[in-house]
Formats: C-alpha cells, sequence, structure tokens
C-alpha cells in the first residue's frame, strides 16, 4: 500500500488486515525500527531508503494523492499505439502505474525509477535513453543523453517542473533537468505539464522555457480560484483533477 499510495494510515491497516490497532501500532513500531518505514500522526510514509531497487525520496511522498489523481487524468488523454515520452520527475513517475492498462504502447524514458515500474509488463516497450547516472535523481542526463533523445519523435510529452508561472513561465531546480524536459518537449506533437498546485506561480532558480512549450497544465484542485482564472485569462489550458 505504501508502495502504490506513498502513505498509510492506522485505520485502513485495522481494515485491510482485520487485526486491532494496539496490532497495527506495534508493527508499524517494528518497520520504523528497521527504516522500512516513517511513523506520522496517524499512520505511514514510506522511508526515506527505497524498499525496491530503484525508488525516489521524501518529495514522491508530498503531495502524493494529487500526484496520483494529476497522472490518472493525464493517461485519459494516452490512446493505444501511442509513442510518450516521460521524464524523470517526482510526478510523472505516478504515470507509470496507469500505464500498465494499454496493450500497445511504445514509452521512452530517461527515469531507471519508471522503467522498475514498467518492468513487469511486456506487452509496453521501453526505451531507455542512457547517459551520466544521476544516482540520486535515478536518471541519466548530459550530452549523450540529450544527443539521444534528438532522434526520436513522440506524439506526447509528459513533462513536470520545479515552477510554473505566468511571468517566468517554467523553471527548474537543476539545468541538466531541464534540458532533457525541452529535448522531450520540441519532439512530441503534444505536450502535457504534470505539476500539482503548490508549484503554480512559484520559481525555481533556473528559468527554461515560456508556457508556450505546452499545450495542457494538468494540475489539481487545490489550485487557488483567482490564480486559475489568471491562467484561464491568459488562455492557458489548465486541466483540473
Amino acid at each position: 500500500m505504501l508502495e502504490k499510495n506513498g502513505e498509510v494510515s492506522i485505520q485502513e491497516i485495522v481494515a485491510r488486515c482485520g487485526i486491532s490497532e494496539i496490532t497495527a501500532r506495534r508493527d508499524f513500531a517494528s518497520l520504523e525500527e528497521r527504516n522500512l518505514i516513517k511513523r506520522t500522526h496517524g499512520g505511514a510514509v514510506r522511508a526515506d531508503i527505497p524498499a525496491e531497487l530503484f525508488g525516489f525520496d521524501d518529495k514522491t511522498i508530498k503531495y502524493s494523492k494529487e500526484k496520483n489523481e494529476i497522472c490518472k487524468l493525464a493517461a485519459s488523454f494516452i490512446e493505444e499505439n501511442d509513442t510518450i515520452f516521460v521524464d524523470c520527475g517526482t510526478t510523472t513517475f505516478f504515470l507509470a502505474r496507469f500505464l500498465t492498462q494499454f496493450r500497445n504502447l511504445r514509452i521512452i524514458t530517461n527515469s531507471l525509477s519508471i522503467v522498475s515500474e514498467l518492468v513487469p509488463y511486456p506487452q509496453i516497450k521501453v526505451y531507455l535513453i542512457g547517459g551520466e547516472l544521476d544516482n540520486a535523481r535515478m536518471a541519466f542526463y548530459g550530452a549523450m543523453t540529450e544527443n539521444l533523445l534528438s532522434r526520436y519523435k513522440a506524439d506526447k510529452a509528459f513533462i513536470g517542473a520545479g515552477g510554473v508561472s505566468l511571468e517566468n513561465g517554467l523553471s527548474s531546480n537543476d539545468e541538466k533537468e531541464a534540458m532533457i524536459t525541452i529535448k522531450m518537449a520540441e519532439a512530441a506533437n503534444k505536450v502535457f505539464l504534470l505539476c500539482d498546485s503548490s508549484k503554480i506561480e512559484k520559481n525555481s532558480y533556473f528559468t527554461y522555457s515560456s508556457l508556450s512549450l505546452v499545450n495542457h497544465v494538468v494540475t489539481d484542485q487545490r489550485i487557488a480560484p483567482s490564480i486559475l482564472d489568471l491562467y484561464k485569462g491568459k488562455n492557458i489550458n489548465i486541466l483540473i483533477a
């Protein structure tokens, strides 16, 4: 349940496992001692050290419910026989679980985490773009990665951003990550920006594109109505999960 949702409550465990609350809390304490989970008020989240070979850090846990809903909506725009780019953001990572329903799909990514999610599904063709491995991000970057990406075209690209604003456009916490995002967006027919509302009208330190790079912005219901009106007023196609 933690691998799927990023968080779980005591009451969910009590209901699903048919055990007492005392037993659930004792088991949570035992798992935390083994550094497999972090307990929270009324539940637990995944620990920093991933239980599987490839995983994300605490950024994946934050707003996991919203990211899950965003990716569920984004996946509804994917069609059988599509070729898609998926970058290595912590939001786009959630998209992988919604791709397993397709019988004929080609996915191009630089993310080891996304590849790890799709390994059990041989009906999906996955192309991992190599280069220099960033161990913390579990992804490949650099000149080789960018060169390899330039050889591909896709129907759709699903990208993330560290910040989005009407004034400054898209921004990232890392220049090399931004370069991969740009390459994918430029080589796709349609571009979907998957971004939880906490990043909207915020700026990260490296600005790399205007909002004209994307066709659709997919976000969650927590976006402020005033901000939503501003974006619609600028003819930004914003979709609410």
